[in-house]
C-alpha cells in the first residue's frame, strides 16, 4: 500500500501557510469592518441632511407663520400661534419636531378659520397660500427623510454591519410622526 502524500511536507511549511492564511483573514475583517463604517456613515449623513431639509421647511412655515401673526396684529387673536413659535428648537428631536408641527399644524388651522370671517383676510391669504405650498413640499421632504432613515436603520442592523454600528454608538434613527398634519388643506 503506497503511502498517503502530506499535505505539507514538514512543520515550517505548516506554520507559513498558517501564518499566511491567519493574515489574510485578518485584512479581510479588517477591510470589511472598514467598508461598513464608512457605508453607515454615507447613510447616516444622507439621512440627516434629509432631516435638515425637512427642519429648514418648517423654519421657513415658522417664519411665514411669525409674519403673519405680525400683519394680523391682534385683530383676530394669535396668542396660542405665538406660544407655539416661541416653542421651536432647531436643535429639537426629531419626535420634538414632530409634535410642535402638529401643534403648529393645529393652532394655524383654528387660526386660519377664524380669520376667513375677518374683513382683511385678503391681505392675509397669501401667508396661508405660502404656508400651504411650504407644507407640500415638506410632505415629499420628510418622506425623503423617513426612506433614508429606514433604510440607515435595516443597513445598521444587518450583519456585520451590527458590530461596527455598535462599536460606534450609532442609535437607530427616529422618524417624523407628522400624522395627519401634512393633509394639505383647498
Amino acid at each position: 500500500m503506497s503511502k498517503a502524500k502530506r499535505f505539507f511536507p514538514d512543520l515550517k511549511s505548516l506554520i507559513v501557510s498558517t501564518v499566511v492564511i491567519l493574515l489574510l483573514l485578518i485584512f479581510a475583517v479588517v477591510v470589511t469592518d472598514h467598508n461598513n463604517v464608512r457605508r453607515l456613515h454615507r447613510y447616516l449623513w444622507e439621512a440627516e441632511a434629509a432631516k435638515e431639509a425637512c427642519y429648514s421647511l418648517i423654519e421657513q412655515r415658522l417664519g411665514y407663520a411669525k409674519a403673519l401673526v405680525r400683519i394680523i396684529d391682534n385683530q383676530v387673536d394669535t396668542g396660542r400661534v405665538e406660544e407655539v413659535i416661541g416653542q421651536w428648537d432647531g436643535a429639537a428631536s426629531v419626535d420634538e419636531a414632530s409634535v410642535l408641527y402638529k401643534t403648529l399644524d393645529d393652532e394655524l388651522a383654528l387660526l386660519q378659520r377664524k380669520a376667513v370671517e375677518h374683513e382683511s383676510y385678503r391681505a392675509w391669504s397669501p401667508y396661508f397660500d405660502r404656508m400651504y405650498l411650504i407644507e407640500m413640499e415638506l410632505t415629499k421632504a420628510s418622506a425623503h427623510y423617513q426612506e433614508r432613515a429606514e433604510f440607515f436603520n435595516a443597513q445598521k442592523g444587518g450583519f456585520p454591519a451590527r458590530l461596527a454600528a455598535k462599536r460606534l454608538d450609532l442609535e437607530d434613527l427616529l422618524l417624523f410622526d407628522f400624522g395627519s398634519s401634512l393633509k394639505g388643506r383647498p
